[in-house]
């Protein structure tokens, strides 16, 4: 049933627009966290949209969060969304979800596809809000510089 929900919630969003680019608006959304509670994504609560694709990125995004303080996401009014739709469902559900429950951070988790959000090969998306507007996407591929976007 819940698969279900998220399949329409961004079914409808998809209908809105192909790839997110500046000045596009984004309307809230749902996504389980890695505990599989429900949280409502909108540009009120997060100003900042951290988006991985790829199992590397989310390694290096993760190692990047852990060296940071309790509450760093909350405080930065940021999200960080793994796409895990290409991950075989027992990888995921004996694996990775059960790994992903240790991080000190809550981790929104996209189960199907969504072309929505603009990716490159091998970098994270992040995604910046300003009025309801995006005013900034950028592509970070080194740990090192992530920190760059909390400035």
């Amino acid at each position: 049933m819940f698969k279900k929900f998220l399949l329409i919630t961004f079914f409808i969003i998809s209908s809105y627009a192909n790839t997110l680019k500046i000045g596009d608006t984004l309307p809230a959304f749902t996504l389980p966290d890695q505990f599989d509670k429900k949280h409502t994504i909108d540009t009120q609560k997060y100003t900042t949209f951290i988006i991985s694709f790829e199992k590397d990125i989310s390694a290096m995004v993760n190692e990047f969060l852990k060296k940071q303080p309790d509450n760093f996401l909350e405080t930065n009014k940021t999200v960080y969304i793994s796409d895990i739709h290409k991950m075989p469902s027992f990888v995921t559900s004996w694996f990775a979800v059960p790994k992903m429950k240790k991080y000190n951070y809550t981790l929104m988790l996209m189960y199907e596809e969504n072309p929505i959000f603009p990716q490159h090969e091998e970098a994270v998306t992040v995604i910046k809000f300003q009025d309801d507007k995006i005013y900034s996407i950028d592509f970070i591929k080194e740990e090192n510089n992530l920190q760059s976007i909390f400035h």
